[in-house]
């Protein structure tokens, strides 16, 4: 009788524990699913930015050369709103980052996906600078702003909801697999971009075939409400902003307190060779390639995807549980060395026109960057207690997307412009810099990694039509 008693409660357990491990895996893969649309949407922009270049602004002056008309300008226009959409990311982590430090990581996940369906799909409806003048490139700078406010909230959230769930020891694989999909879905839009220019004329791309790929947009909106519905919400922080009595009522507040004001500042230092070396290697370059250099190297967009699929996408899960095992700094450090000292020379080695000597080298890059920022995530979560995490992450990496990230594009555009082709490998050596201080201004006048609230974790697993839900306060 004994027996068949512990046999049924061994049965329970391992139901129970087979139960919270597929729960566990249907956060990460709706965290996942959701970065890989978000960020095809926010790409997109990037990859046909001369194609927008020439659809929402006025022809180019011609310059003293004969009257050749001189492109290159409204390049320039087109990635300062592509940046543009960086400048107000921080707006997005603090909003975002307080609902989810506030009211659960779900909630803040699935507003942020939302506010990324409609700007998109509305960018692909509309009018051109022929069409409606002036119109045209305001309602696209107002799109650009609300894409940038959802991706500065959803990165975060996605990453900090997917790695809470899991055992602080696996955090640098679990914590790198936001980071691999929001890649993929760069990695989409870059494949997106190079079968339809390869399909399509430029006339054909001018008049209609940029809409498309801007109107699947509205895709990331099923899995919003998919999450919305099915996903578990991760609350690390129960009980401690809830109710009139809590002892912490504003997590912003909170953020900007004396203890956290060291890891705020390494947290917007560190992702700055992230940001910028990522928007150099991945977007910008293709451009440079296949655009900027005369002659141009065939396939430019076709090397840019392999080498983004070899050296970065598939290797940031490699480079995350490296860090579990002999540390993030360690991984992060040589990785930045290297691309400070090396950035330069392999954007050299590219300019040089060779198709295999510049996959060869945007393959370095992408491997040195996928070895920073493979472990950021877990750093960044460490790096801030629980009760204020997603607010202080959020504002920390989206500062620093803010200052270097959307812009490097346009800088770089501007270097090759008026310094020549290889100017543009300076940014390496100096995003490299800035992140080195960073890294070890946390790691000497910092707290130490704050993994988790004295409390366990806890996580709500009932579904959202069960939930008692409260109105949103205005922020106190």
């Amino acid at each position: 009788m004994m027996a068949e008693e512990d046999t049924d409660e061994t049965t329970r357990e391992d139901e129970a524990f087979f139960s919270r491990t597929r729960e566990s895996w249907f956060n990460t893969i709706a965290g996942v699913m959701g970065n890989v649309l978000e960020w095809y949407d926010f790409a997109l922009f990037g990859f046909f930015s001369d194609i927008i270049a020439q659809v929402f602004f006025p022809p180019a002056p011609d310059n003293d050369q004969g009257g050749v008309t001189n492109n290159n300008s409204n390049l320039i226009i087109s990635f300062v709103i592509f940046g543009g959409g960086f400048l107000v990311r921080p707006i997005g982590g603090l909003v975002i980052g307080y609902v989810g430090d506030k009211y659960g990581r779900k909630q803040a996940l699935t507003q942020s996906l939302f506010l990324m369906a409609i700007p998109t799909t509305l960018m692909g409806c509309l009018p051109s600078y022929q069409t409606a003048g002036i119109i045209s490139p305001i309602c696209l700078c107002i799109c650009r702003l609300l894409q940038g406010i959802s991706v500065g909230g959803q990165l975060p959230a996605s990453l900090v909801y997917t790695v809470e769930s899991r055992d602080p020891s696996q955090w640098g694989f679990y914590g790198a697999l936001p980071m691999m999909a929001a890649n993929s879905g760069t990695l989409l839009g870059n494949i997106v971009g190079a079968v339809m220019k390869d399909t399509l004329t430029r006339e054909q791309l001018v008049n209609w075939g940029w809409r498309i790929p801007f109107s699947s947009g509205i895709l990331i909106a099923l899995v919003a409400q998919w999450l919305k519905k099915y996903g578990a919400n991760v609350r690390t922080t129960a009980g401690v902003h809830d109710g009139a009595d809590a002892p912490i009522q504003n997590p912003i507040r909170l953020a900007f307190a004396k203890g956290n004001r060291v890891a705020l500042l390494s947290s917007s230092l560190v992702p700055i060779l992230w940001a910028g070396g990522f928007f150099l290697t991945f977007v910008w370059m293709v451009i440079y390639m296949s655009r900027l250099l005369d002659p141009p190297i065939p396939d430019a967009f076709w090397i840019n995807a392999t080498s983004m699929v070899l050296g970065l996408t598939l290797m940031l899960p490699v480079a995350g549980a490296l860090s579990d095992r002999i540390g993030r700094i360690r991984v992060m450090s040589v990785a930045a060395i290297g691309l400070t000292i090396g950035g330069p020379i392999l954007l050299l080695l590219i300019s040089q026109g060779n198709a295999h000597v510049a996959f060869g080298c945007q393959l370095i890059l992408g491997l040195l960057l996928s070895f920073f920022g493979g472990p950021l995530s877990a750093w960044m979560v460490e790096s801030f207690s629980a009760e204020v995490r997603l607010t202080s992450a959020s504002l920390g990496y989206d500062l620093a997307h803010s200052i270097v990230g959307g812009f490097s594009p346009a800088i770089a555009t501007a270097l090759y412009d008026s310094c020549g082709q290889t100017c543009a490998g300076s940014l390496y050596t100096i995003f490299g810099m800035i992140s080195l201080v960073g890294l070890y201004l946390n790691f000497f006048c910092g707290n130490g990694p704050k993994r988790q609230l004295e409390e366990p974790v806890s996580i709500d697993m009932e579904r959202e039509d069960h939930e008692t839900t409260q109105e949103l306060p205005e922020f106190t």
